[in-house]
């Protein structure tokens, strides 16, 4: 038992397994929790440990950066380089080409580029690669603007200047979506949550 939480946890290295024993409300909560975020006990604790542990668990995701701001666009890219896999853009034209030859998991696209918009690199990806999730950015906000990029497929809309933090948190979340979308996860240890009481 850990200090009065009614938790237990039972280890077996060997069969690299991991059970834990929960209260039921405490259980009950948990349950809610993943429930309304869409993923399960197993995945949640998983994540809660890897990330304690300063790794994350869907690993690096490969992420285009298009904007025509260098200072920005160069400044996300040193912030993000070290959990994922950069490339950077400076127009829609330019990002085109780029995922034409690649694939990538997440776009970051402002909405005002100088040859076309960001919406219409959208609308270009979903044709021909609808699987790639994207984040919108501006520094220019509306509501209009934020009901079309959620049309294009945007995940989310971010107003400039953009915060890492919450940026990261983003890419984060989309990740672990497209890791569920994919079905990934053979192979990992086993993890059982109960009940107790």
């Amino acid at each position: 038992m850990y200090q009065d939480t009614g938790v237990a946890m039972d280890v077996d290295v060997e069969g690299k397994q991991l059970h834990v024993r929960l209260p039921k409300e405490l259980f009950t909560k948990l349950k809610v929790k993943c429930a309304y975020e869409g993923t399960s006990i197993q995945d949640y604790v998983v994540a809660l440990i890897a990330e304690s542990m300063g790794e994350n668990p869907v690993g690096k995701g490969s992420i285009l950066i298009i904007d025509d701001e260098t200072i920005l666009r160069e400044s996300l890219r040193d912030s993000l380089k070290d959990t994922h896999n950069v490339t950077t853009a400076e127009t829609g034209q330019e990002a085109l080409g780029l995922i034409r030859k690649q694939d990538f998991d997440i776009l970051i696209v402002d909405v005002r580029l100088p040859d076309k918009t960001g919406l219409q690199v959208l609308k270009e990806v979903k044709e021909t690669k609808p699987y790639i999730r994207s984040i919108v950015i501006t520094a220019y906000p509306s509501v209009e603007l934020a009901v079309e990029a959620m049309k294009q497929g945007a995940v989310d809309y971010l107003i400039k200047p953009v915060r890492v933090d919450d940026l990261q948190k983003i890419i984060w979340e989309t990740l672990r979506n497209i890791k569920k979308a994919k079905g990934a996860g053979a192979g990992r240890a086993e993890l059982t949550a109960e009940p107790t009481g």
